[in-house]
């Protein structure tokens, strides 16, 4: 466990209790949280609530985390021995959005959209991670490009080889703590085949490098398909 979070325990107890479904009224959360969790996507202090009273996680004793001022990473492992990962921002140490990576629930059903084209090849871009070290001023320069690099096994281990689909792996959220990294991604999965059908997954990896560096450990997890929204045709 990251020493960050030893010497402050709070957020890491409340995101415990939270993931139970047993917060209790003492557990401090932002009246607006955000919780991307389970194939759901919930606004409001209430629905997070009631989405993990419905499916509860529990973390184990030993989860590796990763600490900051503004952010907390979990990657933990299933009684069956599956990786999950948790992904928090704080403010003033409360839990303000939640992200969940990790299986989809049964129950799970998207929210109808709007479809919009979008073609890759016309962005002439060919790079299996996007985004920008500077969109992320919390992390180490020396981890972007293990953040980079992430993105290619985060594709491997769903079998989407990028050249063929066009697969991608976008930074969403990143920061260091001393010589530990962590990162959120979203990946857009584009299926080779005809049709040539779409979805997303989000995935998470933290690391730790060395002084001059070079990357020591990882670990990842990459969450199940989430559904795919029914299109609002006008």
């Amino acid at each position: 466990m990251n020493a960050d979070i030893m010497a402050t325990p709070q957020p890491m107890n409340d995101l415990a209790a939270l993931l139970r479904g047993q917060p209790g009224s003492t557990v401090p959360l932002a009246n607006t949280l955000s919780v991307l969790a389970l194939g759901v996507e919930t606004f409001g202090r209430t629905d997070a609530l009631d989405l993990f009273a419905r499916h509860p996680l529990r973390l184990s004793a030993t989860p590796h985390v990763v600490a900051g001022p503004a952010a907390l990473a979990v990657l933990d492992m299933t009684p069956e021995g599956r990786p999950i990962g948790v992904y928090a921002d704080l403010v003033d140490g409360v839990l303000a959005r939640l992200w969940v990576v990790g299986p989809v629930a049964d129950d799970a059903v998207a929210e109808p959209a709007v479809p919009v084209a979008s073609d890759d090849f016309l962005t002439q871009d060919r790079t299996a991670c996007a985004g920008d070290l500077f969109d992320h001023p919390g992390l180490a320069a020396l981890a972007w490009p293990h953040v980079q690099a992430s993105a290619d096994e985060l594709l491997q281990a769903v079998a989407e080889p990028v050249a063929a689909s066009s697969s991608r792996a976008v930074v969403v959220r990143a920061f260091s703590s001393g010589d530990a990294f962590a990162a959120l991604y979203t990946l857009r999965i584009l299926a080779p085949g005809v049709p040539r059908l779409a979805h997303r997954r989000w995935a998470l990896v933290t690391g730790r490098i060395g002084a001059e560096g070079a990357l020591l450990h990882h670990q990842l997890a990459v969450s199940d398909a989430w559904p795919v929204p029914v299109p609002v045709l006008f």
